[in-house]
């Protein structure tokens, strides 16, 4: 049988997480080829395309668009610029994976989901939680029915601190369009079927009170009533001293399963210091198999044309839309329906 021949990957952003993604590709998939980078930042794209022998580099989308043989690319510039270049990339004919939020507003959304299903392209979204090996086996025992019909479902992202980054750099809403989107996609994955009807949220500046009258807010709790009558709840704050914490509950009319862990591994130490474990201090290294999985998918998507049972372009619009009616629920204190 003859050997199948590695797709060619471009990928548009050298930032952090660009640049684990294109070392995802380059590095760790068996089955594809990272072939051309592109940042519109000078230099970012040939520093990377050099640490992964990359040859083909651009600053110019179009330009990189038109790279010979794409099989499909990965967004991960900055979130404001998601849709604008999903959407060129679909108008390219691309196969599309792009890191969440996919867009800032429904009608940018829309926009993005409509471009890809004009071009016939296959979009994919980087909820990479989805892809854990303890999230992914919590949802199958939800399917098998082993813990009967979800009541009370849980979802946190506390990342690690202490927090060093300038609020001031950092755009407005981010706890609710960067961080906590990947909750409100878990709330909704873990709830099969159910629909958010009703969001309440409260958010501060705790981490960093200096900050609040700038708009700045590091700390929030949401609440999500669902139409099956359950209730869930997400939290998030950016300076967790004890290591990145991500956890996520579902306690059900006939049982209840957890899913995260902040120790790296269940091995303790019991020294004369007391009783201690390490703890994940990133995203890319707690979620590797995660981070690993979802491009894998991807790949095979391109392969068959299926998206089915990855995050889709109508699931970033669903988590996006909850996100959307957090901010107007912080900025009303009150509760807000989702249409």
């Amino acid at each position: 049988m003859p050997k199948t021949k590695p797709l060619s990957i471009g990928l548009i952003g050298a930032g952090r997480i660009g640049s684990f993604h294109g070392e995802t590709v380059a590095r760790r998939l068996v089955d594809a080829d990272l072939v051309a980078i592109a940042d519109p930042a000078p230099g970012a794209a040939s520093k990377l395309a050099e640490k992964l022998d990359v040859d083909a580099v651009y600053t110019d989308i179009a330009d990189f668009l038109a790279h010979p043989g794409l099989d499909g690319v990965i967004i991960a510039t900055p979130a404001r610029f998601h849709t604008n270049v999903l959407v060129q990339a679909a108008e390219a004919g691309k196969a599309i994976f792009c890191e969440k939020p996919m867009a800032l507003t429904l009608e940018e959304a829309d926009r993005a989901v409509a471009a890809a299903r004009a071009a016939g392209v296959p979009l994919q979204v980087g909820f990479n939680r989805r892809w854990d090996q303890a999230f992914a086996e919590g949802r199958a025992a939800i399917d098998a029915g082993k813990i009967g019909t979800p009541q009370l479902i849980r979802s946190l992202t506390r990342d690690p601190g202490p927090f060093g980054a300038d609020p001031d750099k950092i755009p407005l809403w981010t706890i609710f369009y960067e961080t906590l989107i990947h909750d409100f996609d878990t709330l909704l994955w873990l709830n099969p079927g159910a629909r958010p009807v009703e969001v309440y949220a409260a958010a501060d500046a705790l981490v960093r009170p200096d900050s609040r009258s700038k708009g700045f807010l590091d700390t929030a709790v949401v609440t999500i009533r669902f139409d099956n009558g359950s209730v869930a709840v997400a939290e998030a704050n950016f300076s967790a001293l004890y290591g990145y914490d991500i956890r996520g509950e579902v306690f059900g009319s006939g049982g209840m399963v957890t899913m995260g862990d902040v120790r790296r591994s269940s091995m303790t130490l019991f020294d004369a210091e007391g009783v201690s474990n390490d703890t994940w201090r990133r995203d890319t290294d707690h979620f590797i198999h995660g981070y690993t999985a979802q491009l894998a998918s991807f790949v095979r998507t391109i392969r068959s044309g299926d998206i089915s049972g990855s995050p889709s372009g109508a699931d970033a619009r669903n988590a996006l839309a909850v996100a959307l009616a957090c901010i107007e629920s912080v900025k009303t204190k009150t509760v807000v329906s989702i249409a």
